[in-house]
């Protein structure tokens, strides 16, 4: 098919904008990931990607930090089941929405809209999140996130895509809705379970100003808390490059800003390594819960 003198200046235009955004995104991330292996002191904001004098020293010098193991095995814990709960429920919640004989369907519809627009606020929410009895609880980091308006719309969309048939077969043979969703439509939409496995793991695995306001017990502190207290720690960590440094002179020309940026290399490691599994559903999943009505 041959395109248009328009057509091909458009693509051209797209072409130059994802560029430049790719420059944007990656570069970045770029410098950080060269800064944490840098030993040559370049400083921070040098745009070169390549590391003047490779070393692996930062990053020996925070996983030497005994005290970074435990908040990671909490974050571990509050990701898995958080993660695990967020798609039982909003996948329940949106088969039940997609009822169209649901008595009080579209007032819920509605009600979820509503809250997704206009939330209570943070005292409110500290207020509720006391009464519950789930202050300096793991809990309160897991349960304000497991339900999510915008995943139930986006499985409720995916759910409605099925046909009929297959549930009024299932019907027909006896089946329960029980039965129907965990053995028919629930296996049926890894697509978008994927989707919203990978939104509600990121959400969890990021959770950080929930964690200051409800969590008092530094033994319960999520892993993105002690990267924060690593951060401002200057003056250890400093002690810490000197002695994993080696000589005085290799010592001298370590600095700060590599540690901080190994520490965030580090905390990114777990979403990259799962984000490639559910990447070839990710953009599916997108796609048919958001046209599909």
């Amino acid at each position: 098919m041959k395109r248009s003198r328009g057509e091909k200046i458009f693509n051209v235009f797209n072409i130059i904008l994802m560029a430049i955004f790719l420059v944007v995104l990656c570069v970045p991330v770029l410098i950080i990931l060269r800064k944490s292996f840098d030993i040559s002191n370049q400083g921070i904001m040098n745009l070169s990607l390549l590391p003047g004098e490779f070393s692996l020293v930062y990053y020996k010098v925070v996983l030497n930090d005994k005290g970074i193991y435990r908040p990671f095995l909490n974050s571990a814990y509050i990701t898995i089941v958080g993660t695990a709960l967020s798609v039982l429920i909003n996948s329940m919640g949106a088969y039940s929405l997609s009822k169209k004989d649901l008595p009080g369907n579209r007032y819920f519809m509605y009600m979820i809209i509503f809250c997704m627009m206009f939330s209570g606020g943070l005292v409110p929410s500290y207020l509720l999140i006391k009464n519950l009895g789930l202050i300096n609880s793991l809990w309160s980091l897991i349960l304000p996130g497991a339900a999510s308006g915008m995943n139930i719309i986006l499985l409720r969309n995916y759910y409605n895509s099925i046909p009929p048939s297959l549930t009024e077969s299932a019907k027909i043979d006896g089946a329960e809705e029980y039965t129907i969703f965990f053995k028919i439509i629930f296996p049926l939409s890894a697509p978008i379970v994927s989707t919203i496995a990978l939104f509600s793991g990121i959400a969890y695995w990021n959770t950080f100003f929930s964690a200051i306001l409800y969590i008092n017990d530094p033994k319960k502190y999520p892993f993105t808390v002690k990267l924060q207290e690593m951060i401002i720690k200057q003056q250890a960590m400093q002690e810490q490059l000197e002695r994993y440094g080696g000589a005085a002179n290799l010592s001298n020309n370590l600095d700060d800003q590599g540690v901080y940026s190994a520490i965030i290399v580090i905390s990114t490691i777990p979403i990259i390594l799962v984000y490639p599994l559910l990447q070839k559903h990710f953009t599916k999943g997108i796609m048919l819960g958001s046209i599909k009505g």
